[in-house]
């Protein structure tokens, strides 16, 4: 198992989407009204745009985008399908018993939460 720290993400890697030089990490921009870091993978903030433009998910509360890379509440629907929330004080009801990461194009692991 590798681990990560913090001194790995001052290197200069490349862009994973395409090839770009990317000196700082996160990568940080605004989108959507939200402040967004993404520190893994290496994007450059153009692609970082782009991405988010291309496949950031509704949020089932408020109707506003989820950027990838972003924690989110997982709600299921009647059918089984999953529906996203935003991590948010407004947006993370009591409804929400998963909480994990999506990911670009695909919701990563993720955790129920203990019920109360």
């Amino acid at each position: 198992m590798t681990s990560t720290t913090a001194s790995d993400y001052s290197q200069t890697t490349h862009c994973s989407e395409c090839g770009t030089e990317v000196s700082h990490r996160p990568t940080v921009m605004e989108f959507d009204g939200q402040e967004i870091h993404v520190f893994d993978p290496a994007l450059c903030p153009e692609c970082l745009l782009s991405l988010c433009e291309r496949v950031a998910v509704e949020c089932a509360n408020c109707g506003g985008k989820i950027p990838p890379y972003s924690q989110v509440g997982v709600l299921k629907t009647g059918t089984g399908a999953s529906q996203f929330v935003h991590m948010t004080t407004a947006c993370s009801t009591v409804g929400s018993a998963f909480h994990g990461f999506l990911g670009k194009h695909a919701l990563g692991e993720y955790v129920q939460v203990e019920a109360c």
